[in-house]
C-alpha cells in the first residue's frame, strides 16, 4: 500500500501531465474563440502542480521555499487566464484591450515578484516552520503581501463564478449549461482546497489541498472535453490523453458500468474482459477483490492486488469518486503497475537476507575457528598459547589490584602405563574424563587448560593459597571417585597436583610455573595421588 504523501506527489505530477496534455490539445485548435487564454490555464496548472510535487518531495526549508516560488508563478498566472477566457469564449467581452490585460495581471506580477525576493523583505513568508519528519510538510507564516494577493485571488474567484452563473441562465442549451457546471465546479474544487489549507477546517497543518482540488478539476475539464464537445476536442483529446497514460485507466458511472478505458487496461489485465456497459463490480470480483471498492462516493481509496495469470503482476489501484457540479458521478480506476519495482525490492530484500545469513554464517564460522584456535580438541578445554597469554593479563591485573592468584599444575600418574595396559583409547578416555570434571567443579572465573600430554593447569583468581589447596585436594578426590565408577577403567587411576601462589611464591609467571612444577615433583616423590605446595616461600631467580 503507498503511503498518503506518495499518493499526493502522484496526483499532482499526473495532473501536471494531463494539464500538458491539455495544453498540446488546445493549441492544435488555438483557432476556437478563447483558446489562447486556456493555454495559459493548461500550463500555469502543470507549472503549479509539477512545482508543489517537487516542493513536497523536497526535504529541506531552502528547496520548499525554491519550489514554492515557482507554485505562485503558475498559481498568479491561473486566474487571470480563466478569468480572460471567460470574457472571451463566452462573448461578454469583444475584442479585449491589450491595456486591460496588462491591468489585469498588475497585482499577480507583484505577488510573484514579491515571492522571488522574499528573502530580502519577508512580505509573503515571514517565516517557516520546522519540516515535519513523520509528513514532511512544513508550515509557512505569511507576510502583509500574501493577503494582498490571496484576496485578489479570491475576490476574481466570486466575480467569476457569478459571472458563470449569469451565462448559466442565459445559455438554454443543455450542453452549454453542462460545460458550465463542470467550469464552476472545476474553480471550487481548488478554491475549496485553499480555503481548507488557510483555515483551521485543514487536518494536516501545512499541507495545501488545492492541488487536489487542481487535480479533479483536470479530471472534469477532461470529462467535459469528451461528454460535452468542449472546444470540440473529443477525437484529439480522448484518443492522446489516454494512449499517453501508462496506468491502467477505467471510468466508472453512478450504475457501476464501465463507460470507457484505455489499452494499457487490457494489456495489465488481459484475461479478464471488459465490455462496455459491464459491470464493474464483475471485473473485481474476477481479479480477486471480495470488498466492494465503490462504497465510499466520497474519498478516494487505494489498495493492491497480485495476479498470476498469465504471469506474475502487481497493481496498485486508485478508486477515486468523480464530482461533477457537487453531484456524484462516477469513479476514475487507476490501475498502476508496480511489478517491476515490487520485484526489484523483493529481489533485493531476498539478496539482503542472503546477505544476514552469509554474514551470520561466516560470524559463526570465525568465532568456531576462534574458538578451535585457543581449544584443545579432545578434552574441550583452553590450550596452552590461550593459558600463557591469559594468565599474564591475570597477574597484571593481580599485581595492580593487590589480589592473590594461585595455580595448579596436574598430572595424571602413571599415564604411561595406562597407555600400554590398556591402549591409547582408554588413556583418552580418561583426558576426556579429567577435563570433563575440570569444566563442571570450577567457577567460571577459573580458567583450566590441558598443558601437553597428561599434564593440566587451573588458573584461580583470587584464591589463597589455602584456599587453592582445598579446591585442589577436592578435585584429586573426586578424580579417583570417577576412575574406580568408571566402567572402561580395570585399575585405580590417580592424579598429583602442585600449588603456586601469588603473593605468596612468586610475582611473575615464569616463577608461578617453576613453583608449581616444582610442587608437581614434590608430590610425585612423595609417593603421588597427592596435592603439595612448594616447601620455601618464595623462590630466588
Amino acid at each position: 500500500m503507498l503511503d498518503f504523501s506518495l499518493i499526493y506527489v502522484n496526483i499532482s505530477f499526473f495532473t501536471s501531465v494531463l494539464s500538458l496534455i491539455l495544453l498540446f490539445l488546445i493549441w492544435r485548435k488555438r483557432h476556437v474563440t478563447g483558446s489562447k487564454y486556456m493555454m495559459v490555464v493548461a500550463l500555469s496548472v502543470a507549472i503549479y502542480n509539477l512545482a508543489y510535487a517537487l516542493d513536497y518531495s523536497a526535504t529541506n526549508t531552502a528547496m520548499k521555499v525554491y519550489w514554492s516560488k515557482w507554485e505562485y508563478l503558475g498559481l498568479y498566472n491561473l486566474l487571470p487566464g480563466l478569468f480572460l477566457f471567460e470574457l472571451d469564449y463566452f462573448g461578454i467581452v469583444q475584442n479585449i484591450k491589450r491595456r486591460n490585460i496588462v491591468l489585469l495581471w498588475v497585482v499577480p506580477l507583484l505577488v510573484v515578484l514579491m515571492a522571488w525576493t522574499n528573502q530580502y523583505h519577508g512580505w509573503i513568508w515571514s517565516g517557516f516552520s520546522e519540516i515535519d519528519p513523520g509528513t514532511n510538510l512544513m508550515i509557512y507564516y505569511h507576510g502583509p503581501f500574501y493577503a494582498f494577493g490571496i484576496i485578489f485571488q479570491y475576490i476574481l474567484i466570486i466575480i467569476l463564478i457569478f459571472t458563470l452563473v449569469q451565462q448559466w441562465i442565459k445559455f438554454k442549451q443543455r450542453s452549454f449549461r453542462h460545460q458550465i457546471e463542470v467550469f464552476i465546479t472545476a474553480i471550487t474544487l481548488p478554491f475549496l482546497g485553499n480555503i481548507i489549507y488557510l483555515t483551521d477546517l485543514n487536518p494536516l497543518p501545512g499541507m495545501d489541498w488545492t492541488p487536489i482540488g487542481s487535480f479533479f478539476s483536470v479530471v472534469l475539464i477532461t470529462l467535459s472535453i469528451t461528454t460535452f464537445r468542449f472546444l470540440d476536442l473529443i477525437p484529439v483529446a480522448r484518443d492522446l490523453v489516454f494512449s499517453l497514460i501508462q496506468d491502467g485507466i477505467m471510468v466508472v458511472d453512478s450504475q457501476l458500468r464501465v463507460i470507457d478505458w484505455n489499452p494499457t487496461l487490457t494489456q495489465l489485465i488481459p484475461k479478464i474482459p471488459i465490455i462496455q456497459g459491464g459491470s464493474a463490480q464483475q471485473i473485481f470480483r474476477m481479479l480477486g477483490i471480495k470488498n466492494n471498492p465503490f462504497e465510499n462516493i466520497h474519498v478516494s481509496i487505494n489498495f493492491e492486488i497480485e495476479i498470476t495469470d498469465p504471469a506474475l503482476r502487481i497493481l496498485d489501484i486508485m478508486v477515486s469518486p468523480l464530482v461533477r457540479n457537487k453531484a456524484f458521478d462516477g469513479w476514475l480506476v487507476i490501475f498502476d503497475d508496480e511489478t517491476e519495482r515490487r520485484m526489484a525490492n523483493r529481489a533485493l530484500e531476498k539478496a539482503n537476507k542472503t546477505l544476514l545469513q552469509k554474514l551470520d554464517e561466516i560470524e559463526k564460522l570465525q568465532i568456531q575457528l576462534k574458538e578451535q584456535a585457543i581449544r584443545d580438541p579432545l578434552t574441550g578445554l583452553f590450550n596452552r598459547r590461550f593459558f600463557d597469554e591469559y594468565l599474564s593479563n591475570e597477574l597484571i591485573r593481580s599485581l595492580r589490584t593487590d589480589t592473590p592468584i594461585s595455580l595448579l599444575m596436574v598430572d595424571i600418574d602413571h599415564f604411561k602405563s595406562v597407555n600400554d595396559r590398556f591402549g591409547h583409547d582408554v588413556g583418552d578416555q580418561v583426558l576426556e574424563m579429567l577435563g570433563e570434571i575440570l569444566k563442571t567443579m570450577f567457577r567460571k572465573s577459573d580458567v583450566s587448560c590441558r598443558f601437553g600430554g597428561e599434564e593440566f593447569l587451573i588458573l584461580l583468581p583470587g584464591l589463597e593459597h589455602d584456599q587453592a589447596f582445598n579446591r585442589a585436594e577436592a578435585l584429586r578426590e573426586r578424580f579417583e571417585q570417577a576412575s574406580r565408577d568408571a566402567e572402561f577403567l580395570y585399575a585405580q587411576v590417580t592424579i598429583s597436583i602442585g600449588i603456586s601462589n601469588y603473593p605468596l611464591h612468586a610475582d611473575n609467571t615464569r616463577d608461578l610455573f617453576r613453583i608449581a612444577d616444582r610442587s608437581l615433583y614434590q608430590a610425585k616423590e612423595q609417593g603421588r595421588n597427592r596435592v603439595c605446595c612448594f616447601s620455601d616461600l618464595k623462590i630466588t631467580t
